[in-house]
């Protein structure tokens, strides 16, 4: 009696937790969730490679350049960064 109650105890507990006879959705929150983080985090990862490569090759290219011509390009984007947005 004991085996034959604890094997319908293991089906009831897989039916309520199936998702054909239970209250639970088919995809829960957690692996989306979790999904979603790690697509962020890959994402933000590439971001930061991408804007890592692109100052290291614009400090190449500035090195290259004579002192006269990498002040004049400095202070042009130092200008051009902390002036105002015009509005239209």
């Amino acid at each position: 009696m004991a085996h034959f109650l604890r094997k319908v105890a293991i089906i009831g507990l897989i039916a309520v937790n199936s998702p054909v006879h239970g209250n639970k959705p088919a995809e829960t929150t957690l692996p989306q969730t979790v999904r979603h983080a790690v697509e962020t985090a890959q994402a933000s990862a590439r971001n930061a490679a991408g804007s890592l490569t692109a100052a290291r090759e614009a400090a190449e290219i500035l090195a290259g350049l004579d002192p006269a011509m990498r002040e004049r390009i400095l202070n042009t984007a130092m200008t051009t960064a902390t002036a105002k947005p015009t509005t239209r």
